[in-house]
């Protein structure tokens, strides 16, 4: 697992022309700390190593959205304030976006696992919820499987 965060993580593109997950480097660890302070407990594990790895990320992904924008480390909580998550949609987390229209939410209601969905950024509800996977792993496991990893 940790190979393929690597992989999807890598600076160098696989072939010419070819972008997977442009990432940002790694946060300071005081930055970490204080986000594990403050964020829900129950994020997952493999988000928090991603996270840890590099402050930000974005690219292509082969899910319906067809691009991400991970939050950096040090405003995703803010942007879950800014987006109405706590008030419109309790329970959930949003980690990125598709730079538009969708934002990318753990389910962090139940204990074991967080599957992935996505909801509108301008209705974040349970009535507009789309499920993508069933945990944060198996969407990066998408990501690396698109790049034929």
């Amino acid at each position: 697992q940790a190979r393929r965060m690597r992989d999807v993580l890598r600076h160098e593109p696989r072939h010419r022309d070819e972008r997977r997950v442009e990432r940002d480097p790694a946060p300071a660890p005081s930055t970490v700390k204080q986000f594990q302070e403050q964020a829900p407990d129950n994020l997952p594990r493999t988000y928090v190593r991603f996270m840890a790895a590099c402050s930000a990320a974005r690219g292509k992904i082969p899910y319906d959205n067809g691009y991400i924008e991970f939050f950096p480390i040090d405003s995703v909580l803010e942007r879950n304030t800014e987006h109405g998550l706590p008030e419109n949609l309790s329970g959930f987390f949003a980690f990125g976006s598709d730079g538009g229209e969708e934002l990318f939410v753990f389910d962090l209601r139940q204990e074991d696992g967080a599957p992935v969905c996505s909801v509108p950024v301008k209705a974040p509800n349970l009535e507009n919820l789309s499920p993508i996977t069933n945990s944060f792993s198996e969407f990066l496991e998408g990501i690396v499987m698109m790049g034929g990893a």
